[in-house]
């Protein structure tokens, strides 16, 4: 007779799976609105909804008491691909059950058990909120950290890393800013000083690459034996790598032009519904036409409560032109600033060189062991030479 096995089940904090009920609920509810009437802002929010709505019932079908036709599961033993857990237990205690019932319960436990970590893994990461840059181009800083000019080599290293990935994934990738250091300006004929940089900028031009790459933000640490080491000792170095999102510029004319005014994505385009035309008599020096002709124009951006006022032409359709060309440049420098501001929360959020520490590190490649161990999800590759190629472990220990 088979003998009831203790299971240990994966749990999920009440925080969280309240969280998730109350977006099941909302799920529910907007599902049968758009039953009634069907509005397409109603359809997008229940298609947000529906991960987490779907992982919350594969985990509560898998882990809670439900009614279960356990003849049904004795003829069709594949009818069931997830059984309640708490049912399959409660079935192993029941002495009224035979022996066949009995093992086919402990056989579901098995299995079912076995999906719990992957379904508990997939609600929680239902729950956490999509990045709003991760659709965004990015940039990759990499500097060197502690551990002298072999910091500065192994910066290096992990800049063609990253090329090398961009390449073998057919991202487009550019070099913005390369800097090496003294020694190696300095000495080029020394290998150990030829690849040692202090700072080097990627952009990666491919929409998404923020979401792709945003993980290898932190301290990569290196343990080897550098190449100016007399006495084969292990030496360890770090460099930080820094990721953020690239924001699409405006035209290279820095005018806008004609096609930048009517791009929603420009930084130039102003709807006509936001701003506000006053027209008024100019006032000042001019002489007669001064104050007879109403030929200022006053512009006011109503989002940012930027006004301009024109009156220096005769002509008020030459001070109409002039005043949406000043309005254009404002409202845009507005813009950029505030990514530039969005972007400066970023990198004090993301760690930089002057606060490297333990603590913070990422990633650890150990070229004795020709190890690459992440920190963070304990994914741990023995293929270091593929890593650092860009390959397809890198990917792994990405994806982990």
């Amino acid at each position: 007779m088979p003998t009831e096995r203790s299971t240990a089940t994966p749990t999920i904090s009440s925080s969280l799976l309240g969280r998730a009920r109350s977006i099941a609920a909302e799920h529910d509810r907007l599902s049968r609105q758009i039953q009634h009437e069907y509005n397409s802002r109603t359809a997008q929010k229940i298609g947000e909804l529906s991960p987490t709505t779907k992982a919350l019932n594969d985990w509560e079908t898998a882990t809670t008491v439900g009614n279960l036709s356990w003849n049904r599961m004795r003829t069709e033993k594949s009818y069931y691909p997830t059984q309640s857990i708490t049912e399959l237990q409660h079935l192993l205690k029941d002495p009224s059950n035979d022996a066949e019932l009995r093992s086919l319960a402990t056989d579901e436990i098995e299995q079912t058990s076995s999906q719990l970590p992957s379904l508990l893994t997939a609600l929680q990461s239902s729950l956490i909120p999509p990045d709003p840059f991760a659709a965004h181009p990015c940039l990759l800083e990499i500097r060197p950290g502690a551990g002298g000019s072999e910091a500065g080599i192994f910066a290096g290293d992990l800049l063609r890393m990253y090329q090398a990935f961009c390449k073998r994934h057919s991202l487009p990738v550019s070099l913005v800013k390369l800097d090496a250091s003294a020694a190696s300006k300095s000495s080029k004929s020394s290998s150990s000083h030829l690849d040692e940089i202090q700072e080097a900028i990627l952009d990666i031009l491919q929409p998404g690459a923020y979401g792709v790459l945003k993980c290898e933000a932190g301290v990569h640490r290196v343990q080897r034996v550098p190449a100016t080491e007399t006495q084969g000792r292990t030496h360890t170095s770090a460099a930080s790598v820094l990721v953020l999102p690239s924001f699409p510029g405006s035209d290279d004319d820095g005018g806008g032009g004609e096609k930048a005014f009517d791009d929603p994505t420009s930084d130039y385009y102003i709807p006509a519904s936001d701003v506000r035309t006053d027209v008024m008599r100019a006032r000042g020096a001019g002489g007669q036409h001064v104050n007879t002709t109403d030929s200022a124009i006053r512009l006011t951006h109503m989002p940012t409560a930027t006004v301009v006022a024109i009156q220096d032409a005769r002509s008020q359709h030459k001070n109409r032109a002039k005043a949406w060309q000043v309005l254009r440049a404002k409202v845009a420098l507005l813009r950029r600033e505030a990514r530039e501001d969005e972007k400066a929360r970023l990198r004090v959020s993301v760690v930089g060189v002057a606060r490297m520490g333990r603590g913070d590190k990422v990633r650890t490649y150990n070229w004795g062991q020709q190890r690459v161990t992440d920190h963070r999800s304990g994914c741990t590759v023995n293929s270091l030479g593929d890593v650092l190629e860009g390959g397809g472990s890198l990917d792994e220990v990405m994806e982990s």
